[in-house]
C-alpha cells in the first residue's frame, strides 16, 4: 500500500484477508513442514514474520485409533453385553510412558480393561504388542501430553507410587510390603477408619507402614522413597498403627477372635495330637519368648530392668502362644528383661492375673516348651495342665540316656514350630534390629499387627496332604522311643570303646566299603525323622573330608559291618565326637542297622544325631552324585590367620 506500519496501528479485514490471499500455500505443504513463514509488512528496513502451527501434524509415535463404537485396545464392538467406557487422561498418560503408545482420550475401551484409572497389565501388553501404526496428532493433544507428564512426574511417579496399581509389579509389591497386590488391596480394604488426606491416599499411607516395619528404614529414608516430609511419615506411621490394633488385629489374633473348638480342630497338627494328646478337645500349644532390642535409656531405673544378663544387651520380652501348626493364638506383653522377667515368671504371671488365656485353657491342655521354662513346670501342672519339656543333662553327666533322649526329640518334633514363628516374625526387618526408645510405648502394638498378618496371609506350618505319611512316622516315633539303643549295648557289652586294635583305618575308595547301601534321600529321612540333620550333614562331611578329598573312617576287624568314625564339633575345637554305625546291606527294609554317638543325643534311637546322618549321606549317597557338594568354601580362602606364621619367621624370632 506504500503506507509506513506501526505497532499501534490496526488493519481491516478486507486488507487482511488480501494479505493472506498472497502469501497462502497448499494443504499438503502445509502438513509436511512444522511452521510456516509468513512476511507481514516492511517496517522502514526491517521484515516482521509469524509462526503459525498447523491444525494437525504428523509424528513418529505409535498410537491407537480414535472410536467410541468398538474398543481402542481389544477391538471388541460396544453393545449392552459389553458396555464401553470412555478413557481417563490417566491410563492415557500411564499407557505412553510404560508402553510409548498414544491412547487418545475419551477414546472408548471395555471395562475390564481399567481399574481405579489405570490400565491393567493384560491392557498394557495388548496395547503394546497390537498397536504400531501413527497418527497425525493436534496442538491440543500434544500439549495436554506434555502437561500430563509433567504433573504425573511432580506428583511423585519418580518415586514409589502406590495409588497407581500397576506402578509396582506383584514381586516388587512382596519385596517392599510382604505382600502381594490382591493382599494389599485386601488389608486397605478392612482398615475403615482411614481417611484420604490432602497430602496421601489410603493405599500410600497403608505402604507407608509395612514398608517401616517390612524393611526398618528411618523415616527421612522413607521420606525420600515416597516423596513426603519427614513429620508426615511419623504421622502415618501413628495414624496407621492406631487403624491396625481398631479395625485389623481384634479379627486375627487374641483368645477372643477365634473358639477354642475352632483352634482345638483346625490347628492342631497330626504329628502333635498323635505323639500327645488322647482326646481332641485338648488344646496343644507352645510357648516361647522372644526379643526385641531397644536402645539403652537414660532412664537409669528402666535401663537396669529392660538389660538382660544372658543376652548382655538391652531388650524387651514378648510372649507368642502358638499352636502345633503355627498359628499365633496370643502376644503377651512385652515385658521387662532382668532376672525377675524370665520365661516361667512370665508364664505364671499372666496365668494368675486373669488374661483372657486363663479361661481359654482347660485341664489336660498340652504345653509344649523349652528348658526356661522349668521353674513353672510345677504351678502348670498343679493347674491340671500336661508340660512337655525337654530333659535336663544331669549334672557331671555328658550324654543323656536313651529314653531321656528319645522323648526329648518327641518334643523338638513337635516345638520346632515355635522357633520358626520367631523366625518368622523377624523377618520384619524392624524387629530384627535396634529400635529407638521414642518407639518403645508402641513395641507390643507392632508385635501384634505383624503377628495378625501373618495369621491371615502366611501359610502354616503343618501339611495336610500327607496324612497317610504322618500317621506312619508318629507311629515309627512312638515305637522306637521304647526300645533300647542295641548298638549302644553291644559295645558296652563287649568293650569296645576303648580296644583300639580292634578298628582299622580305610578310605572312602576301599572296596569294603562297596558293601555299604545306596540310599535316596527318602530313605535318609526315613532314618533321621526329620530333615534338619540332613542340611546339616553337608557342612559335617566338608570338614571332615581330608586336603585330597578322601574320607577317613575305621572299620571292625571282625565286623566289617561296623564302621567308627571320628567327628570334629562345629561349636568346640577341642571337643571331637565318635560315633559308631552298624549296616546291613542284604535288609531291605531296614538297611542301617544301629548307631551311636558319645554327643549329648547321641544315644537316641528315635532319629539321630546330625554326625551320625553326616555319615549316612555320605556314604550311601553322596559320594555317587556326579557333581558333589561337599567343595572347600572360597570365601575362606581370601581371608588371613594370624595363626599361621612361616618358618623364616620363627626363625628370625628364636
Amino acid at each position: 500500500m506504500g503506507r509506513d506500519v506501526f505497532n499501534v496501528d490496526v488493519i481491516c479485514n478486507c486488507c487482511s484477508a488480501r494479505v493472506y490471499r498472497k502469501i497462502k500455500v497448499n494443504d499438503s505443504e502445509r502438513k509436511k513442514t512444522s511452521h510456516i513463514e509468513e512476511p507481514i509488512v516492511k517496517s522502514g528496513n526491517e521484515t516482521k514474520q509469524i509462526l503459525k502451527s498447523p491444525k494437525s501434524i504428523s509424528l513418529d509415535i505409535a498410537s491407537t485409533p480414535r472410536s467410541h463404537k468398538y474398543c481402542v485396545v481389544c477391538k471388541h464392538d460396544g453393545n449392552r453385553r459389553n458396555s464401553l467406557s470412555s478413557i481417563p487422561q490417566t491410563a492415557s498418560t500411564q499407557a505412553f510412558i510404560q508402553t510409548g503408545v498414544f491412547v487418545f482420550p475419551q477414546s472408548r475401551c471395555c471395562r475390564r480393561h481399567v481399574e481405579s484409572g489405570y490400565f491393567n497389565n493384560e491392557a498394557l501388553g495388548i496395547i503394546l504388542s497390537t498397536h504400531r501404526h501413527h497418527s497425525y496428532f493436534s496442538k491440543g493433544d500434544v500439549c495436554r501430553l506434555l502437561d500430563d507428564i509433567r504433573q504425573m512426574m511432580t506428583n511423585g511417579y519418580s518415586q514409589l507410587n502406590f495409588d497407581n496399581p500397576f506402578f509396582l509389579s506383584n514381586d516388587e509389591y512382596v519385596t517392599l510390603t510382604g505382600f502381594n497386590k490382591d493382599q494389599f488391596h485386601e488389608i486397605t480394604e478392612s482398615l475403615t477408619s482411614l481417611r484420604n488426606s490432602a497430602v496421601r491416599s489410603i493405599r500410600t499411607s497403608v505402604a507407608t507402614f509395612l514398608l517401616k516395619l517390612r524393611t526398618g528404614l528411618s523415616y527421612k529414608m522413607i521420606s525420600v522413597l515416597i516423596g513426603l516430609q519427614e513429620p508426615q511419615i511419623q504421622r502415618i506411621i501413628y495414624s496407621d498403627r492406631t487403624a491396625f490394633m481398631t479395625d485389623f488385629v481384634p479379627g486375627n489374633l487374641g483368645f477372643e477372635h477365634i473358639s477354642r473348638e475352632d483352634f482345638c480342630k483346625n490347628h492342631t497338627s497330626q504329628v502333635a495330637s498323635s505323639l500327645f494328646s488322647t482326646c481332641p478337645d485338648d488344646a496343644i500349644i507352645g510357648l516361647d519368648g522372644t526379643y526385641i532390642y531397644i536402645q539403652k535409656s537414660s532412664d537409669y531405673d528402666f535401663q537396669r530392668r529392660s538389660y538382660s544378663t544372658h543376652k548382655n544387651r538391652s531388650l524387651l520380652k514378648p510372649m507368642v502362644i502358638v499352636g502345633t501348626d503355627g498359628y499365633i493364638l496370643d502376644v503377651i506383653g512385652p515385658y521387662f528383661a532382668d532376672s525377675s522377667n524370665n520365661d516361667a515368671s512370665i508364664t505364671k504371671h499372666f496365668l494368675r492375673h486373669s488374661h483372657p488365656a486363663r479361661s481359654g485353657f482347660k485341664e489336660n491342655d498340652v504345653f509344649i516348651v523349652d528348658r526356661g521354662f522349668w521353674d513353672a513346670v510345677d504351678f502348670l501342672e498343679e493347674a491340671g495342665f500336661q508340660v512337655k519339656m525337654p530333659c535336663y543333662l544331669p549334672k557331671g553327666s555328658k550324654q543323656h540316656f536313651t529314653e531321656e533322649a528319645n522323648m526329648s526329640r518327641l518334643i523338638t518334633k513337635v516345638r520346632w514350630v515355635v522357633e520358626s514363628v520367631n523366625g518368622r516374625i523377624k523377618q520384619w526387618i524392624m524387629l530384627n534390629k535396634v529400635i529407638p526408645n521414642t518407639l518403645i510405648p508402641s513395641i507390643g502394638d507392632f508385635v501384634r499387627i505383624i503377628c495378625a498378618l501373618c495369621n491371615r496371609f502366611r501359610s502354616t506350618f503343618s501339611p495336610t496332604e500327607y496324612s497317610d505319611t504322618l500317621d506312619q512316622l508318629t507311629l515309627t516315633m512312638l515305637q522306637k522311643s521304647k526300645e533300647p539303643n542295641r548298638l549302644l549295648q553291644y559295645l558296652q557289652e563287649n568293650e569296645l570303646f576303648n580296644k583300639r586294635t580292634v578298628y582299622t583305618e580305610l578310605k572312602d575308595c576301599d572296596p569294603i566299603l562297596h558293601n555299604f547301601p545306596k540310599l535316596s534321600l527318602d530313605d535318609q529321612r526315613n532314618i533321621t525323622l526329620g530333615v534338619y540333620q540332613l542340611k546339616q550333614a553337608a557342612s559335617y562331611t566338608k570338614e571332615h573330608l581330608t586336603d585330597c578329598g578322601l574320607y577317613e573312617l575305621f572299620v571292625h576287624k571282625e565286623q566289617s559291618n561296623i564302621l567308627k568314625v571320628k567327628k570334629q564339633s562345629r561349636h568346640v575345637r577341642s571337643t571331637i565326637h565318635t560315633l559308631w554305625l552298624q549296616f546291613d546291606s542284604s535288609n531291605k527294609q531296614e538297611p542301617i542297622q544301629g548307631w551311636y554317638c558319645t554327643c549329648k543325643v547321641g544315644a537316641r534311637v528315635v532319629g539321630c544325631c546330625s554326625h551320625i546322618a553326616s555319615v549316612i549321606w555320605y556314604l550311601g549317597y553322596e559320594r555317587y552324585q556326579p557333581c558333589p557338594t561337599t567343595k572347600v568354601s572360597i570365601s575362606r580362602e581370601t581371608l588371613s590367620d594370624a595363626r599361621m606364621v612361616d618358618s623364616d619367621m620363627e626363625f628370625l624370632e628364636e
